[in-house]
């Protein structure tokens, strides 16, 4: 309240109001009751009437019988929203708001014509105006979070429709808020992500309660994993009006769990073949070397001699493989040195040498076109000399291997080795090239592949940019075809990042 003279006097009793006496009640009773405060004014502008909530107010300053102009001209500041210079009874009714900032208080001012003069009603709303500032800054902060949070936050209706989403939610999903609000995910979605949205907003629904879960779907970003949270939204008597959602991106934390799961599995493969088939082959050279040491003749010594070759050859061809295998999974890929070679001249060397380890068996190389290029030779060697062994080891050993090499149209050159006999089983082709899917699962010696070599073959042809398939058949025996560009380009690999699982929100 502005300041008021500091003049007080006794207060006055209290005359009837302008209409009490033909009422027939004791209408100032009924107001001295409620919390607001009342007071009129006669024509004069004079007190007739204060309600005890309004004499607290005034404290002293005025009472029944004195001008307010004179009295107290700034109460209300009614001087603003009233005529002084005119009758009260010929005032227009007004209402307003007034800040009273000596009691931290406001009030809801209504003035209106009485008979004989002018009622003054003020309700105090000072708590409803808190709470409205508060629900303000709520709001706000609200927003700023709502806003400034990378998790998606959204509300739905009952038939699924959205009634609110941020920024980083919409651009989730590819789409700007004002695309999305008003419509359903079966509107905005692919059929597949909508019914998935469509089941979780049902359950959430149907039981009332808050559920988290994981959800996977493909996101604008490519695959995304995301943990949801929903649950409904009800009004001031407790109905059900809808559903919120929370999804946040998980995607990093699963690749690095995966990531760590991975890592896990390859340490425990890892200490599996080095405690059994390295230790196996060294305990071979440790005893043969003993029955060297003590045997007589030179025939002896000549094949104790070459069984502790053949243990070390296995020790070398098995390092060479985990050395390779574990640059490629820490490094992202394998490392290659592109030079000018013909692919036929590196086929006929290998075959070569496999003629020279293996005399009994028959193998052919067949070569067509201008098989020149720029490839790492030493690689390729890999690829080839890894091809031809699982050739020799699988098909019969009545049969021939077939190394070709042949140039195509699209200026690329095919490396193809074929064997015949028994078809490669069918369940296993998909997981061909993957590591530790064969030989851990069947036997624990080296006749049968871990899967790290053809594993090694097939990163190495991606690192040329190239290609590998495989076909087997009974009829037509088992083919493992590489096709590369005629120039590949030197290439480093990175650190490798996981493979990503499949992701969307809600």
């Amino acid at each position: 309240m502005p300041s008021t003279p500091a003049k007080k006097r006794p207060r006055s009793p209290a005359p009837a109001l302008p209409s009490e006496a033909s009422a027939g009640v004791p209408l100032h009773a009924l107001l001295e009751g409620l919390p607001d405060a009342f007071f009129t004014l006669d024509a004069g502008w004079r007190f007739t009437y204060v309600s005890p909530r309004m004499a607290e107010l005034l404290e002293g300053i005025a009472g029944v019988g004195d001008d307010v102009r004179r009295a107290c001209p700034q109460l209300l500041e009614l001087r603003r929203h009233l005529r002084f210079e005119q009758p009260a009874t010929q005032q227009p009714a007004t209402r307003f708001e007034h800040g009273w900032p000596e009691r931290d208080s406001t009030f809801d001012v209504r003035a209106r014509v009485v008979p004989g003069g002018l009622l003054v009603h003020c309700r105090d709303i000072s708590g409803e105006k808190r709470a409205k500032e508060e629900l303000r800054r709520a709001s706000e902060v609200f927003r700023a979070i709502h806003e400034g949070t990378t998790d998606s936050v959204y509300t739905k209706d009952l038939e699924g429709r959205y009634q609110l989403i941020n920024a980083s939610g919409a651009r989730a999903v590819g789409y700007e808020v004002e695309q999305m609000v008003g419509r359903t995910d079966h509107e905005l979605f692919a059929p597949e992500v909508a019914r998935v949205n469509a089941a979780n907003d049902r359950e959430v629904l149907a039981f009332g309660r808050t559920v988290t879960y994981e959800d996977a779907q493909p996101g604008v970003e490519g695959p995304r994993v995301w943990l949801s949270t929903k649950g409904v939204l009800r009004d001031g008597d407790g109905k059900v009006v809808g559903l919120f959602g929370i999804s946040r991106d998980i995607t990093q934390r699963k690749w690095a769990e995966e990531e760590a799961r991975r890592h896990s599995e390859f340490q425990e493969q890892l200490m599996g073949i080095v405690s059994h088939d390295i230790r196996s082959p060294l305990g071979a050279i440790m005893n043969w070397s003993r029955v060297m040491a003590e045997s007589g003749t030179a025939e002896d010594a000549r094949r104790t001699s070459q069984r502790i070759a053949t243990a070390a050859v296995r020790i070398e061809r098995l390092t060479r493989l985990l050395l390779d295998f574990t640059r490629t999974r820490l490094m992202g890929g394998v490392a290659i040195e592109p030079r000018p070679m013909d692919l036929k001249d590196l086929a006929l060397r290998v075959a070569h040498e496999f003629r020279v380890a293996y005399p009994e068996r028959v193998i052919e190389v067949e070569h067509k076109g201008n098989t020149q290029g720029m490839w790492d030779p030493d690689r390729l060697g890999q690829v080839a000399s890894n091809l031809l062994e699982n050739a020799l080891k699988f098909g019969p050993s009545d049969t021939p291997v077939r190394l070709e090499v042949r140039a195509t149209r699209g200026n690329k050159v095919v490396l193809e080795v074929h064997n015949g006999g028994r078809p490669i089983p069918a369940h296993l082709l998909p997981h061909l090239f993957e590591p530790f899917r064969s030989g851990p699962q069947t036997t624990r010696t080296l006749k049968m592949s871990y899967g790290l070599g053809l594993y090694i073959v097939r990163e190495i042809v991606q690192a040329h940019g190239g290609g590998i398939e495989v076909g087997s058949t009974e009829e037509d025996g088992t083919s493992f075809t590489v096709t590369l560009p005629r120039r590949s380009l030197p290439a480093r690999p990175q650190a490798q990042s996981p493979r990503v699982p499949r992701s969307e929100p809600r």
